[in-house]
């Protein structure tokens, strides 16, 4: 292990740059975020509690390999940018709480509002809506683990003790699971850090990305960003480790879906929320393991391609924001309250979730064009 380690490890940084494997791995990330939102919001629930396209979608392309890696890509870059001072850091989990504040207003206050005037429909629009629009997602988990990591980082603590944190929080984190404080505006508060999940009244609460659970993809993405830097044998690397990691990640996950037990992999569209350290560890060896494909694709790739690629890799938080907004006005107003009734076949729920994910990538880069212009106007 030793001879191995120092055959692909340099002590010096010898990856400083942007490398294209990880452009890659984070397009194709992004890509498939309206795909898979099209597929949970517009398939019928019980087709994402079994096997078949949808809970493909949602379970795995939206599951296991798909936020975990967003997850770990955050602490990836965190490893790799010029502006990580605990101080910069603190600003930028600020910043990202407040866009994710605002995006909710127009991806489902407004939206939910105009629904509601058209249908009617008060358990559809009125009564989630407060859990909504106050609860947790990505941008919220994001900011949190930003203000979190700049604490840890104030505190001078090495990348080991920060992974070691993240940890310790991961298994409280499984402790604190299915937890119903009877209260929606506590459910929703704690729902932030714990797994809240209430067992009666309404709104049914079951809270996405909690800090505790969520924390230690972060911190991990922050580790192996770190080691990237410094791995010199790339090819040797993924060729060995690779299929190790989709191999026991493979195997697990066939172990949860036969047994339908488990939190990453059982019955109910949602559970992977929740999943405990164990699982968490899966996802992680999964993320690894499946970088070999980018890695094969860098050395492949039209150049043509490439220039696209890394223009969506630089504007991911805008695409998140804008293909949440399309799907929400999409599915959840005018097809919801179409003739034609909230659901989907597969093909269809595919090509619409393909047409908003490439509408919602144009569309950032036209806006990052106007913040380009807007700067240089104000200097």
């Amino acid at each position: 292990m030793k001879k191995f380690f120092a055959s692909i490890y340099s002590p010096e940084p010898c990856n400083t740059g942007r490398q294209l494997e990880l452009d890659i791995f984070r397009f194709i990330l992004i890509y498939r975020l309206a795909i898979v939102h099209v597929f949970v919001d517009a398939s019928p629930p019980e087709a994402l509690d079994v096997l078949g396209i949808p809970y493909y979608f949602d379970s795995v392309v939206g599951g296991v390999i798909g936020a975990p890696r967003f997850m770990m890509m955050m602490g990836i870059g965190l490893a790799y940018t010029r502006h990580g001072s605990p101080k910069e850091l603190l600003r930028r989990g600020i910043k990202l709480g407040i866009v994710g504040f605002v995006l909710n207003v127009f991806r489902y206050l407004i939206p939910s509002l105009v629904g509601y005037a058209i249908s009617g429909d008060t358990i559809k629009y009125l009564k989630p809506l407060p859990y909504l629009f106050f609860g947790n997602d990505i941008l919220q988990f994001a900011s949190l683990a930003m203000i979190l990591m700049a604490l840890l980082l104030y505190l001078k603590l090495s990348p080991e003790k920060i992974f070691g944190v993240a940890l310790a929080l991961s298994v409280v984190g499984t402790f604190l699971r299915s937890v119903d404080c009877h209260n929606t505006v506590l459910n929703v508060i704690l729902g932030h850090f714990i797994g809240i999940e209430t067992v009666s009244g309404e709104p049914y609460i079951y809270s996405d990305f909690p800090l505790l659970i969520w924390f230690i993809f972060y911190a991990f993405g922050y580790i192996f960003g770190r080691f990237y830097r410094h791995l010199k044998d790339k090819k040797r690397f993924y060729l060995l480790v690779s299929p190790i990691c989709i191999a026991i990640a493979a195997a697990f996950c066939i172990w949860e879906i036969r047994g339908g037990f488990g939190m990453m992999m059982g019955e109910g569209a949602n559970v992977f929320y929740h999943m405990h350290t164990v699982e968490a560890f899966i996802c992680i060896i999964a993320c690894i393991g499946l970088l070999i494909i980018p890695y094969g694709l860098s050395f492949i790739l039209p150049e043509s391609l490439k220039k696209p690629i890394l223009s969506v890799s630089r504007n991911v938080n805008s695409i998140y924001c804008i293909h949440w907004v399309l799907v929400w006005w999409t599915v959840d107003v005018f097809l919801y309250c179409s003739k034609a009734g909230p659901y989907l076949s597969s093909g269809p729920a595919y090509l619409l979730g393909l047409g908003l994910s490439i509408l919602s990538m144009l569309l950032a880069q036209i806006w990052s064009q106007l913040k380009i212009k807007y700067k240089r106007k104000t200097v």
